[in-house]
C-alpha cells in the first residue's frame, strides 16, 4: 500500500514523538495543464492506454528531479531526501521544503528541482502550470495542510495562467529580499533562475537548464520548438487554448534571443502561427 512506502523514509513534518507538526516551508503546487481535455480526447479517439503510458512514463521520468527517492510512481508517495516531502495524485503535485534560515536555500533548490521536472515535461508533451510560496504546512499519506499550501493553491488557479510556475506574494517577496544580499544585484542567481513576466509575476526559467558551461543542449531545446509548434496548429481554433502556446513560444524565443551561442533557426515563427482575420466570402 503507499502508506508503507511512505514509512520508509522519516517525515519531516512529523516529530520523533510521531506528532504532525506544522513546519514554515517552500510550498510548491503542480499541474498537467489540460489534462482533463487529454483525457476526454484520448477516449474519443480511442488511445486512452496509449495516454496513459505516454503520462505514467513522463511523470515517472521527471518526478527522479523533484523525489530522487522515489524508483516508480504510487498514487501517494513522500520522501525525506534533504528534508523535503512530495505528494503526487491525480494531475496535481504538491512539494514542500521546511524552512531552516530565511528560505534562501530552500527556493533554490525548488527553482532548480521545478525546472528540470517541467522541461522533461514539456519535452514529453505535458505542458504544466503552477505556483511556489513560503508558508505553514504539513505533509502526510492522509492530508496536506496549511497556509502555504492555501496559497499556492489559490495563486495557480487565480495567477499563473499560462504553462508558467509562478511565486506567490510571500515567495516574491522573499526573493527580493535575497536579491540584496548581492552586491551586484544583476549577478543573483535568483535572476538567473527566474524570469519577470509581462504582468508582472515571476516565473520559473526553466529551459536555463539547458545551458551548461557555455554549451546548448540542442536536441532538447528544438524538441521544445517542435512540441509547441505542434499544439500551436492543433488548438488554433480553441483561442483560449491556443494563446497558452502562443505564451510558451514567446518565452521560447526570448530565451533563444537572450543566449548568443543558441542557433537563431531555433526560434519559432510566430507570424507563421498568428490567429489572422479574414472576410467571410473572399471579394471577387
Amino acid at each position: 500500500m503507499p502508506g508503507n512506502e511512505m514509512n520508509k523514509t522519516r517525515n519531516p513534518y512529523i516529530d520523533e514523538d510521531g506528532v504532525p507538526k506544522l513546519l514554515k516551508s517552500v510550498v510548491a503546487f503542480i499541474d498537467v495543464l489540460g489534462y482533463s481535455d487529454l483525457i476526454k480526447r484520448a477516449k474519443k479517439d480511442s488511445k486512452s492506454q496509449e495516454l496513459l503510458l505516454k503520462l505514467h512514463a513522463a511523470l515517472k521520468k521527471a518526478q527522479r528531479y523533484v523525489n530522487p527517492e522515489t524508483d516508480s510512481i504510487s498514487e501517494k508517495s513522500l520522501t525525506n531526501k534533504n528534508c523535503s516531502a512530495f505528494r503526487s495524485f491525480t494531475d496535481n503535485i504538491v512539494i514542500g521544503h521546511p524552512i531552516k534560515d530565511d528560505g534562501e536555500f530552500e527556493l533554490g533548490r525548488v527553482f532548480s528541482e521545478l525546472s528540470y521536472f517541467q522541461l522533461v515535461l514539456t519535452i514529453e508533451g505535458f505542458f504544466v502550470r503552477g505556483a511556489i510560496s513560503i508558508g505553514d504546512l504539513y505533509m502526510d499519506d492522509i492530508v496536506v495542510f496549511g497556509s502555504g499550501l492555501t496559497e499556492a493553491y489559490e495563486a495557480e488557479h487565480e495567477l499563473s495562467r499560462d504553462p508558467r510556475i509562478i511565486l506567490s506574494l510571500t515567495a516574491k517577496k522573499s526573493v527580493d529580499q535575497h536579491i540584496q544580499y548581492y552586491s551586484e544585484h544583476a549577478h543573483a542567481p535568483q535572476n538567473r533562475n527566474l524570469l519577470r513576466d509581462s504582468d508582472g509575476q515571476y516565473f520559473v526559467n526553466y529551459l536555463d537548464t539547458l545551458l551548461e558551461e557555455g554549451d546548448v543542449y540542442e536536441e532538447e531545446l528544438q524538441s521544445h520548438k517542435e512540441i509547441i509548434e505542434n499544439r500551436l496548429v492543433e488548438y488554433k481554433n480553441r483561442p483560449p487554448i491556443w494563446s497558452k502556446y502562443m505564451w510558451a513560444a514567446k518565452y521560447h524565443n526570448y530565451f533563444c534571443d537572450e543566449n548568443r551561442q543558441i542557433n537563431k533557426n531555433t526560434k519559432i515563427d510566430t507570424t507563421e502561427f498568428s490567429l489572422k482575420p479574414a472576410r467571410i466570402v473572399n471579394l471577387a
